[in-house]
């Protein structure tokens, strides 16, 4: 039997949480609040799963807690950011808020982050868009994360390269999240450590 929790009572223990590793306190909200996101839209391998390794990699410094993204380019529907090893979560949160404003105006916007942390769930963001009757395509890969192998091979040689995209209909919108790859590395980790099959 699955517990049940209150989600005000599980973003206030993420917020705690990364406040106490020393992340900046509006970060942390944002990252509680995609987490959380995940979780309820049914992507549980890339929501509060998370957290523990977040907090891992803020320790080692592998993420960074303050800080603004580097802007590269600045163009009026068209932006690209260096993303500084930030809370991936909270880059494409931001990145999502400036690209509908920006949609607004020019009918479009596109931004790019390079060298962010991980962004967890993609259709967590999708909602930003949806509900202001916009699409939304998200892509992300990490090169450096050679995981999965090519068909009919058995080496890591790329990376899942998840794909999602949100429509808005005249009921809920549409919202689709998925992985290139077979399945998620967050999926062959919860299978391995559960010692189940795929």
């Amino acid at each position: 039997m699955q517990n049940c929790y209150a989600y005000e009572g599980l973003k206030k223990l993420a917020t705690s949480l990364l406040n106490g590793s020393g992340m900046d306190g509006a970060k942390s909200t944002v990252i509680a609040d995609v987490l959380l996101e995940g979780d309820l839209l049914g992507h549980d391998t890339h929501g509060l799963q998370l957290l523990a390794p977040y907090l891992s990699d803020i320790k080692s410094g592998a993420m960074a807690v303050t800080g603004e993204p580097d802007v590269i380019n600045d163009l009026p529907a068209a932006i690209a950011w260096d993303g500084k090893r930030l809370p991936g979560t909270w880059l494409t949160s931001k990145a999502m808020d400036l690209a509908v404003n920006r949609a607004e105006t020019y009918g479009t916007c596109t931004v790019t982050i390079a060298g962010g942390h991980h962004i967890a769930c993609l259709a967590a963001y999708l909602l930003k868009a949806t509900e202001n009757n916009m699409v939304a395509i998200i892509m992300s890969s990490a090169p450096e994360n050679k995981s999965v192998a090519p068909f009919g091979g058995i080496t890591g040689a790329l990376t899942p390269n998840p794909i999602a995209v949100g429509w808005p209909t005249d009921d809920e919108p549409i919202l689709i999240d998925v992985s290139t790859s077979i399945t998620t590395n967050g999926m062959v980790g919860r299978t391995t450590q559960t010692q189940k099959k795929l």
